[in-house]
């Protein structure tokens, strides 16, 4: 073990071309401890070894590794890590020295492509993860609690839409669901999500209509209904759509965030105001789970009510 941890010692500060007195002065130590570790004739102590990995740019782990590997930066080894493992851990140990290198100012473009690439992995296995526990969802639910059941599978389907190159294969397969399921209000809420996702809004208010026409009562109906209206620019229409949301299913504010959004983009700050306002008064109402979350719409208030100032 001492002459693996000599010969990476060495390795490591000649690969960065250090000499022996620069890295005595950045550790504290005398240029001979740091030529006596190099030649196993000594050990560091232990509480230097973080020091040591970190001014290598390498892991601790990797001080003692017969088949040492050199990276660049510490970023690129803990990226490399990552990719090995993917776990959030690792993730974040990457995510943490970009941020210690951006603070610094020493990022360079290599690093911002790192960091990239290291976001790019971390997209992927969160789509490989999402789809996983939707699936592990719908199989647990699936006949002891439709709504978590619809929930997961309403979700996936514009996970797929939207993360994956399967939209219009998730369109033909809702489109056969409905026909094999015609009474089905959630194979018909879903295939309102298939064409919403891809972008399809004529077909999605389409089927929307349609499908309210026959489940005038099922509250999920209606949210994409007044979204696909808005992305047609039939803004008086998505309004109605969405308010029949809420009035079918008062707990759940998807809804009235949608009107508050809509009248924001449309540049009509004072009825955005008192959009946020509403949903800021229902949460103060109900409380609980809703003390934090309150903060949000009631910053957006703020802001609608700030621009307001500026129209007049």
């Amino acid at each position: 073990m001492n002459k693996i941890l000599a010969k990476n010692l060495r390795k490591l500060r000649q690969g960065k071309r250090l000499t022996q007195e620069y890295v005595a002065e950045r550790l504290g130590v005398s240029a001979q401890a740091v030529s006596r570790w190099e030649t196993g004739a000594t050990l560091p102590d232990v509480l230097l070894l973080p020091e040591i990995a970190r001014l290598y740019e390498v892991l601790v782990d990797d001080l003692f590794k017969e088949d040492l590997q050199e990276y660049g930066k510490l970023s690129d080894r803990l990226v490399a890590v990552y990719c090995d493992t993917y776990k959030n851990d690792d993730f974040m140990a990457a995510v943490k020295e970009y941020e210690r290198m951006e603070r610094e100012g020493s990022m360079e473009a290599g690093d911002y492509h790192g960091r990239a690439s290291l976001y790019g992995n971390m997209l992927w296995v969160c789509k490989r993860r999402m789809m996983e526990d939707s699936d592990k969802t719908m199989e647990l639910s699936k006949g002891n609690n439709p709504e978590l059941y619809f929930s997961a599978k309403f979700g996936k389907v514009g996970n797929r839409c939207v993360h994956t190159a399967e939209g219009p294969q998730c369109v033909e397969e809702q489109l056969q669901a409905v026909k094999e399921h015609p009474e089905d209000w959630m194979e018909w809420a879903c295939l309102e999500a298939a064409y919403y996702w891809t972008k399809q809004y004529e077909e999605c208010y389409r089927v929307a209509k349609e499908a309210i026409a026959k489940f005038p009562e099922e509250s999920e109906l209606y949210c994409l209904a007044g979204d696909a209206c808005k992305e047609l620019g039939m803004y008086a229409d998505a309004y109605p759509y969405w308010e029949k949301r809420y009035e079918l299913k008062p707990q759940m504010l998807d809804s009235l965030f949608s009107i508050a959004f809509c009248r924001e983009e449309l540049g009509e700050y004072d009825k955005a105001y008192e959009a946020w306002m509403r949903i800021v008064g229902i949460m103060n109402e109900r409380r609980g789970d809703y003390d934090i979350a309150v903060k949000f719409p009631m910053r957006k208030a703020d802001e609608c009510k700030a621009k307001m100032g500026k129209q007049e």
